[in-house]
């Protein structure tokens, strides 16, 4: 369970939870094909087991008699499909790890949906979009769109557009983001999106996080990489880099507002050396800096003020728009406030570097993720939420904290389970499919997979728990709730901040008007 889980339990006043209680949880939160397909953990289990059940177990499993069951039952491989696991999950009363269907006939006539479609904004946007990058000379464009009107999917049906329509096999399409978290995502969205509106075989690319695509080899597709990696390689690579750019079409940068950064510059120069690459961004925010006009002035003119936006008679903002035609839901924000202790102090190089980058340092977001005194405050105002019967999602501060919040709130007799980027993907995607159904997990702590490229419309609050600075990622986190009717979500949503970190936004349409004048 992990001390930290334990001593919260505590605090809440749950000491009377029993050994068997707890290895519920465990079950319950790790779930059965992580414990038992993880060897470790598989060995704690079965090293447990009286002679009498090893003994039987090994017999089960083709095991010759001997003096020491257990071990032998330790050393004997489990791969995953094979007739060694079904017997080891049939022992332990689980069921088989691979998703086999609920069983449910189809009906014999169907209605088919487009699973990519798009909204009538969305595709004006794609033929703008398009047009801009069809110019011969530096086509370069920005879509500005607010968090939960479909950014992604529109750039995606412009990307697939591309590549099915205009370009060669031997083109490539770049993707930079910010993250590792966001570059998955990306390349998740593009599978998605090109295996239902592409018409050709196409490579996806992986460069930025444990992924090293070898970019000598890479001759045609859509690479996806992160530019703190990709500056690096350009750095040693850089011959590498002038190839691969003579093959670059197009450069998607997510996260827009730091195209002008110097680092970045360099990146974009090597792989737009041709005049004739066009470059996308994307934004919610279209703005360098909140207080310099000159790096916002600076960015707009990177993108040749051109800039792809709804713009609508009658409305100041276009969210306001998307609210009342029930894309967005109306929001309504509150806040945890809390103020963390004293030994929570920034260095000179830390405030340095969280002015570039935009982001707290690691060892700050983990030490309040341990935050006892914060955490019950967040628990607390969870259990208050949830007796909405809505669906929630929190956005923790690391996988040990959204497992901690998942665990405690499991423990308070509430649906939670934790996603996180440990969680195997089978298990992942049962969990959110779980969650997507009525009736099914009502609270989902994540960490580091559901900011972007996850849909879950009926999704009807979102409680920010990781602190960040980047103005973007938290439009993302609130993107997650903000689905309106026509999204299949609600007319109204809840935000909650923990430690709000932002400077001055209290709503969508401020911040997504708050950069026109620098364009216009």
């Amino acid at each position: 369970m992990g001390e930290s889980t334990v001593t919260l339990l505590e605090l809440l006043g749950l000491k009377h939870l029993q050994p068997s209680q707890l290895a519920e949880l465990v079950i319950e939160q790790i779930g059965p094909e992580d414990l038992l397909l993880d060897k470790r953990r598989r060995c704690d289990i079965t090293d447990a087991l009286s002679r009498k059940d090893a003994e039987r177990l090994a017999r089960l499993l083709g095991l010759s008699p001997a003096d020491n069951p257990w071990e032998s039952i330790r050393n004997i491989p489990i791969p995953k499909g094979s007739v060694v696991c079904e017997v080891i999950f049939a022992f332990f009363g689980c069921s088989l790890p691979e998703d086999r269907g609920d069983g449910t006939a189809k009906p014999s006539s169907v209605q088919i949906v487009p699973d990519y479609s798009l909204f009538t904004h969305q595709i004006q946007a794609c033929r703008e979009m398009i047009s801009f990058l069809s110019e011969e000379m530096r086509p370069r464009v920005l879509l500005h769109m607010p968090t939960g009107a479909g950014k992604t999917r529109t750039a995606m049906n412009v990307i697939s557009h591309l590549l099915r329509d205009r370009l060669g096999e031997s083109e490539v399409v770049v993707w930079l983001a910010h993250s590792e978290e966001l570059c998955e995502q990306a390349a998740e969205e593009f599978e998605r999106a090109w295996g239902i509106l592409g018409n050709r075989s196409v490579s996806v690319h992986r460069a930025f996080g444990q992924y090293r695509s070898d970019l000598k080899e890479i001759s045609g597709g859509f690479l996806v990489g992160g530019l703190q990696l990709l500056y690096r390689r350009s750095l040693s690579e850089q011959e590498v880099f002038l190839q691969l750019a003579r093959r670059v079409t197009l450069v998607v940068m997510d996260e827009a507002h730091q195209a002008v950064a110097p680092t970045y510059q360099h990146l974009l120069n090597l792989l737009a050396v041709d005049p004739r690459t066009g470059i996308l961004g994307l934004s919610a925010t279209p703005g360098r800096s909140l207080l310099d006009a000159h790096q916002d002035m600076e960015l707009a003119q990177f993108f040749k003020r051109q800039k792809v936006t709804l713009k609508v008679d009658g409305y100041d903002s276009p969210v306001d728009y998307l609210q009342d035609q029930g894309y967005l839901a109306k929001v309504e924000y509150d806040y945890i406030r809390y103020a963390p202790g004293e030994d929570l102090v920034l260095t000179s190089e830390e405030i340095s570097r969280l002015r570039t980058e935009l982001e707290l340092p690691d060892w700050i977001i983990a030490r309040l993720g341990q935050d006892h005194k914060r955490n019950f405050l967040i628990v607390t105002r969870l259990l208050e939420e949830a007796r909405t019967e809505g669906k929630i999602i929190v956005f923790a501060c690391s996988v040990e904290h959204a497992v901690l919040l998942a665990s405690i709130l499991a423990a308070k007799g509430l649906r939670a389970a934790a996603v996180t980027g440990n969680t195997p993907p089978a298990r992942r995607r049962q969990l959110i499919a779980h969650y997507k159904k009525p009736g099914g997990i009502q609270i989902l702590c994540n960490y580091g997979v559901l900011t972007m490229g996850f849909d879950a419309p009926r999704t009807c609050c979102a409680v920010i728990a990781r602190p960040t600075k980047s103005v973007v990622l938290y439009s993302q986190m609130v993107g997650r709730a903000a689905r309106g009717p026509k999204a299949g979500g609600n007319e109204t949503c809840k935000v909650v901040t923990v430690v709000d970190q932002l400077p001055g936004f209290r709503s969508i349409a401020e911040a997504f008007n708050y950069w026109d004048e620098i364009w216009e």
